[in-house]
């Protein structure tokens, strides 16, 4: 893998190995938990599937080719991967760095959501988008935000940053910085430190001062000062 390849992979492998190996023998992490860990390996193939998937734009002649390879053999990986874990996250959805499934099944991303830095998704979450009214679209998902098993995340919404998002609850509105959304149709609680404790080994920008690329993700990246407050 490039830097910037390996930028974004092991920033999502550090959300599952935390300080343990986290620089001496990486590269036996990283196939450690590609081997035992399912969702990760989903997710290092979702990234790996869209970095050469863009690169083929960016290189001529034998380069554009291998990448062309690349891209198909990564993408049929990614497909079964899907079906056999069932998890639908596109290649193409927009996510930020430290990306963290907390189970593999029945995980449902629409390729038009955006999702932030460092964001927990456990199982049986759907992300999806709403077809026609005043939320016609797909939401937009801020940095630390924590989605429990079962939610269902609705339309042309912004989630904030520093978000809880409880198991089962139905969420079709905007939702504030710092709150907790609970229940089915969803009520907001204001809570400043909704996601302490439940969002764990987060990446700063830059964690591995190898690249510094934020285009990937539309939401401005906070501190962990400014997200609590």
């Amino acid at each position: 893998m490039n830097d910037k390849l390996k930028d974004i992979v092991y920033s999502d492998l550090f959300r599952y190995t935390g300080n343990a190996r986290r620089t001496k023998h990486i590269y036996t992490t990283y196939l450690q938990e590609l081997m035992c860990t399912p969702e990760f390996h989903y997710i290092s193939l979702m990234r790996r599937t869209k970095y050469y998937y863009d690169e083929i734009n960016n290189k001529e002649g034998f380069l554009k080719f291998l990448c062309k390879v690349r891209y198909d053999f990564f993408n049929w990986r990614l497909t079964r991967q899907s079906h056999k874990y069932h998890i639908q996250i596109p290649y193409d959805t927009k996510i930020g760095k430290g990306f963290y499934l907390a189970h593999f099944g029945r995980v449902i991303i629409h390729p038009k959501a955006e999702i932030g830095y460092n964001c927990n998704v456990s199982t049986g979450v759907v992300i999806g988008t709403q077809f026609r009214g005043k939320r016609k679209g797909a939401p937009h998902i801020g940095n630390f935000v924590w989605i429990g098993a079962n939610a269902i995340i609705v339309g042309n919404i912004t989630i904030g940053n520093n978000v809880l998002i409880a198991p089962g609850a139905y969420v079709n509105f905007d939702v504030p910085d710092g709150s907790i959304v609970i229940g089915n149709p969803g009520l907001i609680r204001r809570a400043p430190g909704a996601t302490l404790s439940y969002i764990n080994n987060t990446i700063q920008f830059d964690e591995y001062n190898v690249m510094s690329d934020t285009s990937s993700v539309n939401t401005a990246y906070p501190t962990r000062q400014s997200r609590l407050r």
